[in-house]
């Protein structure tokens, strides 16, 4: 088995199920518009073992693929699928690729000195800017000191490399800057009287690599306990030796429009969303203030990833359902403060990311989805169907497959229409 494989993980998994109530399955995919499906929040494993579930690290391939399994591009309806071309990160691999609809890589970036990539993001002059980790000895220590944010040319040649405990995401900020996010150890007794806190921040850096300014999350997060109040989260045996992982900040989106300003939300221009796996939790924060603004999720979300703003002031995000064992996407309306739509899986069991999980809500209405633990990703109609599915060929001798981190579309753009706009500097943003 390889050591970052998934398997273990779902395992694991399985055996916390045998103790627990099974959710039943459904023939239909869970496509709602209103409200949820009952069954889609109820919790079907003990908060012990969802305590577990969050400990574990995160993986670096899938299960292995069966001998006869497709990869690759396995089903493409032209009339409805969204036309474009596709960027993704492989976790282990320390690689991002660009891929077409029939699923040809055409273009490549990778670092193979490199432990793992996080996140990546594509710069308007076609740069590449990434969340990275070196190889290291397993320490606290040693794993911290090799995180690195890195910038690469259209070439994949390195422009800068800065050490930074970065994790998770990257974005380009309105006023161009980076946002990223760090962590340190803080001793509060108040979440843990012998172990510390792994404090997440937000940082900005600037776009040759210098880091500007910190924000601490679990500050701004608990400067207002009637809109958030932090739930328990216990020491695992993944992250005892470095702290109490109460956090868990994965995705942060600089807020741009006026969506949420014309449904009443008062906000400024420095406004923040973010999302907090261990928490169940998406916030609106203001940076400048230091205070949260807005939070949802808990009692509803189960170790969420990759929350979006859509242009129509809701909320997409990845709930990975760490207390159901199938994840589901979901869009969320902030003022009513409810689902009004989401897609699970028809077999739910289907799809079930433990980490990671990304979606993108596309022009013509459908929703690309990165099932990450599988390496598997699809984009799917308003009403469920899938309309395209790629399975990642990166694989091990083994047949496991990489991890996908996120997938993202350049929707109306093929591979030369893109390296035109990366010579014209003027590369779309796609976050």
């Amino acid at each position: 088995m390889h050591p970052f494989s998934a398997r273990s993980r779902r395992g694991f998994a399985a055996t916390l199920l045998c103790a627990s109530a099974l959710v039943a399955c459904g023939d239909e995919p869970t496509v709602i518009d209103g409200a949820p499906d009952e069954g889609a929040t109820d919790a079907s494993v003990d908060p012990n073992d969802v305590d577990a579930l969050r400990s574990l690290g995160y993986a670096g391939v899938g299960d292995a693929l069966d001998e006869d399994a497709a990869t690759g591009v396995t089903h493409f309806d032209r009339a409805r699928a969204s036309a474009g071309i596709n960027l993704f990160t492989n976790a282990h691999l320390s690689s991002t690729q660009l891929l077409t609809m029939d699923g040809d890589v055409v273009h490549e970036w990778s670092h193979p000195a490199s432990f793992r990539w996080g996140n990546a993001i594509l710069m308007p002059d076609g740069d590449l800017v990434v969340v990275g980790r070196l190889p290291h000895d397993g320490s606290p220590e040693e794993a911290r000191a090799g995180r690195y944010l890195a910038r690469l040319d259209w070439n994949g040649d390195t422009l800068w490399q800065t050490a930074i405990s970065a994790h998770h995401d990257v974005e380009l900020t309105p006023n161009g800057q980076l946002l990223t996010m760090t962590y340190a150890l803080r001793e509060i007794p108040t979440v843990h009287k012998s172990v510390p806190l792994v404090d997440n921040s937000l940082a900005l850096v600037s776009l040759d690599g210098e880091v500007l300014e910190e924000l601490s999350m679990w500050d701004v997060m608990t400067s207002d306990a009637s809109v958030f109040t932090p739930q328990e989260v216990k020491p695992g045996s993944f992250d005892r030796a470095q702290g109490v992982d109460a956090l868990h900040l994965n995705a942060a989106e600089w807020v741009r429009g006026d969506a949420l300003r014309e449904r009443g939300m008062r906000l400024d221009d420095d406004t923040v969303l973010v999302c907090f796996r261990h928490q169940d939790t998406v916030a609106l924060i203001d940076w400048s203030e230091r205070r949260v603004l807005w939070a949802w999720g808990q009692g509803e979300l189960s170790g969420p990833h990759d929350v979006t703003l859509l242009a129509n002031g809701n909320l997409l995000l990845f709930d990975n359902g760490l207390d159901r064992k199938w994840s589901r996407v979901v869009e969320v309306d902030p003022i009513a403060r409810a689902i009004v739509w989401e897609y699970a899986a028809p077999e739910r069991e289907r799809m079930f990311s433990i980490t990671r999980g990304s979606n993108q809500r596309l022009a013509n209405g459908n929703t690309l989805i990165a099932d990450s633990d599988s390496g598997r990703v699809f984009e799917v109609t308003t009403g469920g169907e899938i309309v395209w599915e790629f399975q990642n060929f990166n694989l091990t001798e083994k047949r496991e497959p990489s991890v996908i981190v996120r997938m993202r579309r350049f929707e109306g753009l093929d591979y030369a229409a893109l390296a035109a706009r990366v010579q014209a500097g003027s590369v779309p943003f796609v976050d």
